[in-house]
């Protein structure tokens, strides 16, 4: 009888090769790794999951017939999880040697949810534009202890405290959503240094600039229904000043952590057009709801 798994790794697949094949050769590369099993949640099409079985012959591939949301993808592989907890990668990102090793010995009675830094491995100039703007929260170096916001790229989870929210799953992305719940019930996250994944490249500039607004407004439809009219009302009158707000912010948070400093500075001329759409996404989405962006992000 096979030893059952003590985490469930959980993909969601929208994107596909080369992404899903170095992420999945990541994890396979584990050690010290508790026994685990991973559900590839795949949109692709049976080709895809028949060339990626062929060279994962142990990950457990969930065919759907047609385009799901990210966090639905997730949902339907936390259903099908069982192992006690839920790990979360997403497909752009690879593993560090020691990631699920880190996951389960950080793991308390005390904490729901546990996460770690994001680092960028290699890439074009463009690349690193992904990597300070989703990221620059994730920056290394990372804390060690309570946290209030962890990367839905670098997650772990308590199996039943996913599974006690599964309406709350499919709502859009879990950091606010599902997060936003579970800290206002007082339940505590934690942030741990050494559990590390690395965000990847190569992304087309007009690609990524495409796939920021659409995330911004879905982020922010989803958030939406947290917020007061007078909360979202400021947002929307202060949306033109908010860019530079945001790479103020940015910026600060490179600095303090002396983090690619040479990088930052360089792709500054291009991080500024980015970030006035993540501002037009988000003041969509809080204006008007998150429409069909969440379909759109991959």
């Amino acid at each position: 009888m096979s030893t059952p798994p003590v985490v469930s790794v959980v993909i969601a697949s929208i994107v596909g090769s080369p992404f899903i094949d170095d992420c999945l050769a990541s994890v396979f590369a584990q050690k010290n790794a508790p026994a685990f099993e991973v559900i590839v949640v795949d949109c692709r099409g049976p080709e895809n999951v028949a060339r990626l079985a062929q060279h994962f012959p142990d990950v457990r591939f969930i065919l759907l017939q047609q385009r799901e949301t990210v966090p639905q993808l997730r949902r339907i592989g936390v259903e099908q999880a069982k192992g006690r907890i839920v790990a979360v990668i997403e497909e752009h990102c690879v593993a560090s040697e020691n990631w699920l090793a880190t996951l389960c010995s950080a793991f308390s009675s005390d904490y729901v949810a546990v996460g770690g830094p994001i680092w960028f491995r290699g890439g074009r100039l463009r690349d690193w534009i992904t990597y300070f703007i989703e990221y620059n929260s994730y920056l290394p170096p990372w804390p060690d202890g309570d946290a209030f916001r962890l990367a839905d790229a670098n997650i772990g989870y308590r199996r039943e405290t996913l599974t006690a929210n599964l309406p709350l799953l499919s709502a859009g992305y879990w950091g606010a959503t599902l997060d936003h719940k579970l800290l206002s019930e007082g339940a505590r996250f934690r942030s741990v240094p050494g559990l590390i994944v690395y965000h990847r490249g190569p992304f087309g500039y007009a690609y990524y600039l495409r796939q920021r607004y659409f995330f911004s407004r879905a982020f922010a439809g989803a958030r939406r229904g947290t917020l007061s009219a007078a909360n979202r009302a400021v947002y929307l009158v202060a949306a033109p000043a908010i860019p530079f707000l945001l790479l103020a912010r940015m910026g600060s948070r490179v600095f303090e952590k002396k983090c690619h400093l040479d990088k930052f500075m360089l792709c500054l001329p291009l991080i500024i057009p980015a970030m006035v759409i993540y501002v037009i996404g988000e003041w969509m989405g809080y204006a008007f709801g998150s429409g069909h962006a969440l379909m759109e992000v991959e």
